[in-house]
């Protein structure tokens, strides 16, 4: 083997590892951000309907 090819076997090794790492940053980005998203859709869902929420009380029938 060439220097040259020990070089580029060594760089291509490192660009993959670098590659895994930004893809994996960003998946963990758009995942957190799905899940906030999610939290505070249902949040702002219950506030306005707070009718569906609230515990009812049961009449007693004598």
């Amino acid at each position: 083997m060439d220097i040259d090819e020990k070089y580029n076997q060594k760089n291509k090794k490192f660009m993959k590892s670098i590659y895994k790492k930004i893809i994996f940053i960003i998946s963990a980005i758009a995942l957190f951000t799905v899940i906030v998203a999610v939290v505070k859709y249902s949040l702002t869902y219950i506030e306005n309907n707070p009718e569906k929420y609230l515990p009812t009380q049961k009449k007693d029938r004598n």
